[in-house]
């Protein structure tokens, strides 16, 4: 430290402060009053990387666009360090020039065919400066992979905000389970080891997958989020040739969601390709997330051999969570209807706007008018005439 305020003193060498305003590269920039290279005393501390500029800096400077300079800041750096050319505050030393922040050389001195030339070398500024332009491209090559993978995995866009930082808390206990299956994937992995995600609708099953999708995907993982539904509908529409082929991409994934078990047709095709997909995955040890409104109970009384062979197979590598916060659904059905209250203008005491009409004898329905803040009934006529019971029998609620 005393060695390097001394350098400093002796060669006199500018404020930071003043070398970025004097620099072209930094031409119009403004401080905006927090802490800057300007210092009184001349410490080394002033010269500490820091942002000075705030948000009146660009993203992106001319000659460094992958440098993110308003996050790592400005004061070690200057075109001239950039260029690896000399800059206000170097001075010679031993017949080298040497940097005048960290005081180590810019170049070195070599006997070339007699000749003795300097060579440049990168003095610990401009190292520090490069080292943090590799972790910037590295991190954005990260972000970039993972948007890539975000991409193929989900089929809705709005699925991008389902992630932990996000979570709505509606199932805090199954937000941690899901945590900690994201962290310790790279175990679960090699063992094809997944979840069965029971629960009536919802409480939150594909929104717990999608999370988990989210993570691996920050990760690097690739995922795929579908259902036996569409897979199914698709593989009508591909001829004999391409269905093997369609197949074994979805089993090269890294992990795979089936949503809406149980709700794809009870045919004979349906049942061998859903067999043959989980058949594949449970080979090749491909981790699966299977989300399925069925109890159980009623997965457990299962008679069609194929669709029991599929799901033995899928309990066999997957751990059964049940998620029965059914309050989460009731409060999510609250919210809604209060929106659609606020959005109508419709007042909160009006219990009436909340029930739908019940058909009497005749074959009309009385169905609620709102004129000018005051309710009156009406006779509509009944457009489900057709399907009224026989002999003026009313249903049961």
């Amino acid at each position: 430290m005393c060695e390097h305020n001394e350098g400093r003193k002796n060669h006199e060498p500018k404020a930071v402060s003043d070398i970025i305003t004097d620099t072209p590269l930094f031409a119009g920039m403004q401080d905006n009053g927090g802490t800057t290279a300007r210092a009184a005393t001349g410490d080394a501390a002033a010269v500490e990387p820091q942002n000075n500029f705030g948000a009146s800096v660009p993203d992106n400077i001319p000659g460094t666009p992958e440098y993110n300079w308003q996050k790592y800041g400005y004061t070690l750096i200057t075109e001239e360090t950039m260029s690896g050319g000399p800059h206000p505050g170097d001075y010679e030393k031993d017949g080298v020039l040497h940097c005048g922040y960290c005081h180590k050389p810019k170049y070195i001195l070599h006997n070339l065919f007699g000749k003795v030339k300097a060579f440049p070398v990168d003095c610990d500024c401009l190292k520090e400066c490069l080292a943090r332009i590799a972790g910037e491209r590295r991190r954005r090559e990260e972000l970039i992979k993972a948007e890539n993978c975000r991409s193929h995995a989900l089929p809705y866009a709005h699925m991008r905000q389902w992630n932990f930082a996000n979570d709505d808390g509606g199932s805090p206990v199954i937000t941690g389970y899901a945590k900690h299956y994201a962290e310790h994937f790279a175990e679960f992995r090699p063992r094809g080891e997944g979840l069965l995600l029971f629960g009536i609708s919802g409480t939150g099953k594909t929104y717990t997958a999608v999370q988990i999708v989210n993570a691996l995907c920050d990760k690097g993982y690739r995922c795929l989020v579908t259902s036996f539904l569409d897979i199914v509908t698709d593989l009508l529409s591909l001829n004999r040739e391409k269905r093997q082929e369609y197949i074994n991409d979805i089993c090269r994934h890294d992990l795979v969601v089936f949503d809406n078990y149980g709700t794809e047709p009870g045919t004979y095709f349906s049942d061998m390709n859903v067999l043959e997909i989980v058949n594949i995955c449970y080979d090749k040890f491909v981790p699966v997330i299977v989300a399925t409104s069925l109890s159980p109970e009623i997965l457990d009384k299962e008679t069609n051999i194929t669709r029991k062979s599929a799901l033995t197979r899928l309990k066999e590598r997957c751990y059964c969570l049940t998620l029965a916060n059914v309050q989460r659904k009731n409060n999510q059905a609250k919210e809604r209807n209060d929106r659609y209250r606020k959005l109508l203008g419709i007042a909160e005491d009006d219990a009436s706007s909340q029930n739908w009409p019940k058909p009497d004898k005749a074959g009309c329905s009385k169905q609620p008018v709102h004129t000018s803040g005051k309710t009156k009934t009406t006779e509509m006529p009944n457009l489900y005439e057709d399907m009224a019971p026989a002999d003026g029998a009313e249903e049961e609620d």
